[in-house]
């Protein structure tokens, strides 16, 4: 594979001491992503950019130089694990290149030219699963002791394989938010995009059980997060929002307590169980769309996984 020597600052663009950072088009599309997620996602990506062509990072870019071939160059150099790496690459760059001709650094030229890069096709199996019944009672079974923490983790993995949330959602979730005499919630989701959603019974009856062990552990610095760090000392902390690497954690540790897994297990396969399971279940995909606060039906769909043994009924079905 061709593989270029990186462009050097001198050749990309000179840039000032006194750069005004709110004039930054990276900087300025970092800033209209929806979710901690997707910022901390993109900021790597424009970092690495920014690097490869010699500069510290994306503030010290000078990103109004960036040519065509800078951005050809740069995807080319790399070892891409898939297509949709490079797409969310070649994404995030044009992203940039908008912000800077919205913001007459560059002409519409100079930002079309960069615009009419093409995405790589993606044509693959859909990544993920949904868990079948006996495994979610499997892990519901690894989460029956009475301590601070698995109550704790307890409430987390009821709230999303049972209303579908998102990590960030989880943690970024207050109890203003919550409505226990309700059995709703208000999200602030992906896209800062805002849903109800609604407790069904096992959820509902952990969620309380939670709020009083919080209230019991909670101490003077609580910033109203439903969620908190619990250290090892069993000190439960409510100041800042658990960050959703830990929820990546403690559904890692569950499934390592938990027997009789099929195969590997994410937060997100939770979420995926969720849209599933209503689908199966004859709910229609719009009210499922709306649970999940995505913007089309489309992506709902996405979300379905058909098990083997489904798969394997239909292609019975078929007469030659």
């Amino acid at each position: 594979m061709f593989q270029p020597t990186p462009i050097q600052p001198s050749n990309f663009g000179a840039i000032t001491a006194d750069q005004n950072l709110i004039e930054n088009p990276a900087l300025m599309y970092l800033a209209t992503l929806g979710s901690k997620d997707s910022y901390r996602c993109m900021k790597s990506k424009l970092n690495k950019f920014a690097r490869f062509f010699g500069y510290k990072g994306l503030v010290d870019c000078d990103w109004k130089s960036m040519q065509p071939n800078h951005v050809t160059v740069f995807l080319t150099a790399q070892s891409w694990g898939s297509a949709r790496t490079y797409n969310c690459y070649l994404s995030a760059l044009k992203s940039v290149a908008l912000n800077a001709w919205r913001n007459k650094q560059i002409d519409l030229d100079h930002f079309q030219r960069i615009k009419s890069l093409k995405q790589r096709r993606v044509f693959r199996a859909p990544s993920g699963r949904a868990i079948s019944s006996e495994e979610s009672a499997s892990l519901i079974k690894s989460l029956e002791a009475n301590s601070l923490r698995t109550v704790r983790n307890r409430a987390i993995f009821y709230l999303m394989l049972g209303c579908g949330l998102r990590r960030a959602e989880v943690c970024e979730l207050k109890v203003k938010q919550v409505s226990l005499k309700s059995r709703s919630a208000k999200i602030i989701g992906k896209g800062n995009k805002e849903r109800n959603i609604y407790f069904p019974d096992a959820v509902l009856d952990v969620l309380k059980i939670w709020f009083e062990f919080r209230q019991l552990n909670k101490n003077e610095s609580d910033a109203g997060f439903v969620f908190g760090r619990i250290d090892n000392k069993q000190r439960l902390h409510l100041d800042i929002a658990l960050d959703p690497s830990s929820v990546t954690r403690i559904i890692k540790k569950l499934v390592s307590e938990t027997e009789n897994l099929e195969g590997r297990l994410t937060p997100h396969d939770l979420r995926r169980t969720f849209a599933t399971r209503l689908i199966s279940k004859n709910v229609d995909i719009v009210e499922v769309q709306k649970l999940m606060g995505h913007a089309s039906v489309a992506t709902t769909g996405n979300y379905v996984r058909k098990d083997e043994e489904n798969l394997r009924m239909a292609a019975e079905k078929v007469e030659l």
